[in-house]
């Protein structure tokens, strides 16, 4: 191979163009995250059935979706929540087992029970879902000077939710907070009463007399003419019109007995932004889609919305991409930072701005080959696969280094540019090839590992792999090429680098000499040392990740099984400022408060079950002075101190955009 380099240098030209511009396009097009994409088939069934008790609904609907769904092949457990008229069962495959299949059969086996649920019942909801992404990819609070709940829910659920849903990558399952829109009418029982009727009265008539009913047609000549029978009030107002009882006595009209209002369905969910009341969407991202891009598709989404409605404010809060940008960053820096060092040891050494441009060049390259290997298996750009590769950084330069070296000895010795190359590299190729094999074969076990260690290790062994082997290529391809062209033989037989060298070497000679007296001595303190080293093995904590301070910790709180949701706000109102007390303003950035549940939808997707539960995200600033886990101890003091007869518990972020978290509890 390094002669058939060397006789085509052109080609092998072409070859390292073609490795950057097609690895420049990968990196473009893989997706970004903090973590592998975790390919565990899930999907959650979520039925209703206005105001039916939780216990009934637990026996009656999700117990019986809980046996159908489970018949599905290659399940491996269930999850299941009963709420006031809300089942949500969720059932989750093993990875091996396709995420359509899985969606096919539980939809199937959920109709096949329909028949037998409740009369009434809403048909299942049958939807895949991430069961790693507990937590949004961010938030869009929707705020008014001007604006009540009630139009703020209307305004995100209408306009900005059916917006979102249109952006590649993005899920926008609910609308948190504010108030439901309702025409009620309020009434009095005293005055249906009198005159002999009832709730179920002005029901009918409103039901009754305000429809609209397709007649039939008319023709007319050449034309033919719809006709409808339009009995829809167009007011309000003029609902208070409609006639309740006519034909005994004077008609009775919903007014005598009734008021009808635009007004809002009972609230059971409050959200409180900075402490006031507002809307929030939570945002959540497909399995596989770019993080950083559906952030940037969400805002660039916002701003037509504003042009369109004045009067509010949209903002993107809890931005998890802050974080994945962050991570991403802080490793690229490494990366960048060892391999500039490396460059500078190749330089020391070999004395030559030379060698160390070809090694400059052959690096990216070969970490562009990774990138191009981890497109096409439709891996990510994470922090485990850019980590493999800033792992391998020292073993891909000592590839390069090995050839250059060797060289550079031809030349010293008197051979020409062409026979020092061709013999530099080939006399290591084989040396090369084998340290590859093993480097490949010590990774390649890891396919084989299953559960969560397989989405984690797989991507990261891909990456050394991909990086090993075109590191190689180019060290038999490209480096000979480029040492056959630029390099030159030196006018000195002695440096004074050369000379600090041999010394360096002299001293470490005499070192090894002295050690090879006292063999045994050695072995018997490396004995020692792995002996010492096992002992204290057992007092090293175990962890599937390091903890990491990312900024964001949350508080649960529930109070008394059934305290209303104003008492519940009451009661988060003070959790609030035990928070403010805790947290310094300066490193406080954003506390939002998610009180009850909507017993709709949104019931699908919060920690919530009923209006004695709340939850407060807190978000800390970019560059907080103290760390979460500072605060979250000093918060739970003061929580312990302030709050009574109500369970808190605080969890805080193991990592940014975690998936695992650590709970911490204060009980009264």
């Amino acid at each position: 191979m390094v002669k058939t380099a060397l006789k085509n240098p052109y080609a092998v030209i072409v070859f390292a163009l073609a490795i950057f511009v097609i690895g420049v396009t990968a990196i473009s097009k893989l997706p970004t995250d903090i973590l592998p994409t975790f390919k565990t088939p899930a999907v959650q069934v979520v039925t209703f059935y206005p105001g039916m008790p939780a216990e009934v609904m637990e026996k009656d609907i999700t117990s019986r979706l809980e046996r159908w769904t489970g018949q599905s092949n290659g399940i491996a457990r269930q999850e299941a929540k009963s709420m006031i008229g809300v089942s949500v069962v969720k059932d989750f495959f093993r990875e091996d087992v396709d995420p359509n299949t899985a969606m096919s059969q539980v939809t199937s086996l959920a109709m096949s029970d329909l028949y037998y649920l409740p009369p009434g019942t809403i048909p299942p909801m049958v939807m895949p879902f991430d069961p790693t992404a507990s937590i949004p990819l961010c938030l869009i609070s929707v705020s008014s000077p001007t604006f009540d709940e009630t139009k703020l829910y209307d305004v995100a659920y209408f306009d900005l939710r059916n917006r979102l849903q249109s952006i590649t990558g993005v899920i926008a399952p609910a609308v948190y907070g504010g108030r439901l829109r309702r025409i009620l009418a309020y009434v009095d029982p005293f005055k249906a009463q009198a005159r002999g009727l009832s709730s179920l009265d002005v029901i009918n008539s409103i039901r009754d007399s305000n429809v609209m009913i397709p007649t039939g047609n008319a023709k007319f000549g050449v034309l033919d003419y719809q006709i409808n029978a339009n009995g829809m009030v167009p007011t309000v107002p003029e609902l208070n019109d409609l006639p309740l009882r006519v034909g005994y006595g004077p008609p009775t009209y919903i007014r005598d007995v009734a008021k009808v209002e635009d007004s809002h369905q009972i609230q059971t969910n409050i959200v409180r932004v900075q402490g006031k009341r507002q809307v929030y969407i939570p945002i959540y991202r497909q399995p596989g889609a770019n993080t950083i891009a559906v952030v940037e598709g969400i805002k660039a989404q916002l701003k037509p919305i504003l042009e369109r409605i004045k009067g509010i404010n949209l903002d993107v809060v809890m931005d998890q991409s802050v974080y994945v940008r962050q991570a991403i960053r802080n490793l690229v820096n490494e990366a960048t930072l060892g391999f500039l060092l490396a460059a500078a040891m190749v330089f020391i050494f070999l004395r030559s701005y030379r060698p160390t441009l070809i090694v400059l060049v052959a690096l990216p390259l070969a970490c562009l080959g990774a990138c191009i290997g981890l497109y096409f298996t439709d891996e990510t750009l994470n922090a485990m696969t850019l980590g493999g590769i800033a792992v391998v950084i020292g073993m891909l330069i000592d590839e390069s280094i090995v050839v250059l070296e060797n060289t550079a000895r031809h030349l010293h010795e008197g051979a020409s540019q062409f026979e020092a190359a061709l013999s530099g590299a080939s006399e290591v190729m084989r040396p090369l090839t084998i340290v590859t094999i093993t480097l490949c074969v010590v990774f390649f076990p890891v396919v084989f590992i299953t559960g969560i260690g397989k989405f984690l290790f797989t991507p990261m062994a891909k990456a050394v792999i991909f990086a090993i082997v075109t590191s190689r290529l180019l060290a038999s391809t490209f480096v000979p090429v480029c040492a056959a062209r630029f390099f030159r033989a030196s006018s000195k037989s002695s440096s004074e680098g050369e000379d600090w060298f041999a010394r360096v070497r002299g001293r470490y000679l005499d070192l090894l000499e002295r050690v090879l007296r006292l063999r045994w001595l050695v072995v018997g303190a490396v004995a020692a040392l792995f002996i010492m080293s096992m002992f204290i093995f057992k007092f090293i904590g175990t962890e599937l990740f390091p903890q990491s301070d990312a900024g964001q910790f949350t508080v649960h709180v529930r109070g008394m099984t059934g305290l209303r949701v104003e008492k519940t706000e009451q009661l988060i109102s003070e959790v609030e400022k035990a928070v403010q007390a805790a947290v310094l303003e300066r490193d406080r950035k954003m506390v939002i408060s998610n009180i009850g549940v909507l017993l709709d939808w949104p019931a699908a997707y919060t920690p919530n079950s009923g209006p004695q539960d709340a939850f407060i995200l807190v978000q800390l600033a970019e560059h907080h002075g103290r760390s979460t886990f500072s605060y979250v101890d000093e918060l739970r003091k003061k929580i312990a101190g302030a709050i009574s007869r109500n369970r808190v518990q605080l969890r805080h972020r193991r990592y940014a955009y975690c998936r695992a978290q650590r709970w911490s509890s204060v009980a009264h």
